[in-house]
């Protein structure tokens, strides 16, 4: 097991703030350099498939708090803080067990970038994996019982 480096709070606060930055924005266009993309090959070996579902139980909670989903979706505070209390030990093994040579290279070669990148990465892969679900894809499908097909295509007739 690597010798590991205690990190700061100030440095926990400044990586917690890139991450969380990375996972919700799941920008396509983030910088991918040779570390970061060595970063986020370890991350997706290393992410069990409850690793993956931690991470997407933590995104939902934290998008459940947005004024929009206020009527559709209920998030308690304490399943609120178990979702990132995992997400929390998975960071920390990720970062600090099962990818630690690669983090440590990706932050010393290309910055705190390499990071959001990196769980940019892992994200995307974690959102793909749930809305390829069975039941979340169904759901997804079910919209086509809504749309009108000749109303559609009306309207794309009009927008020629």
């Amino acid at each position: 097991m690597p010798n590991h480096k205690k990190f700061t709070l100030k440095r926990q606060l400044k990586l917690q703030t890139l991450l969380i930055l990375g996972l919700l924005t799941l920008s396509p266009a983030t910088f991918a350099g040779e570390y970061s993309d060595a970063l986020s090959d370890c991350l997706l070996r290393s992410t069990t498939e409850e690793g993956k579902h931690s991470l997407v139980k933590w995104m939902f909670a934290a998008m459940a708090l947005h004024p929009a989903f206020a009527e559709i979706a209920d998030v308690s505070l304490s399943a609120r803080e178990q979702a990132n209390r995992q997400m929390a030990e998975l960071l920390i093994d990720l970062l600090g067990t099962r990818c630690f040579n690669e983090t440590r290279l990706a932050l010393s070669n290309e910055g705190a970038l390499a990071l959001q990148t990196s769980f940019t990465v892992l994200g995307q892969v974690a959102a793909t994996n749930l809305f390829s679900e069975p039941n979340v894809a169904a759901g997804l499908a079910s919209l086509e019982t809504y749309i009108n097909a000749e109303d559609l295509e009306r309207s794309l007739e009009i927008g020629q």
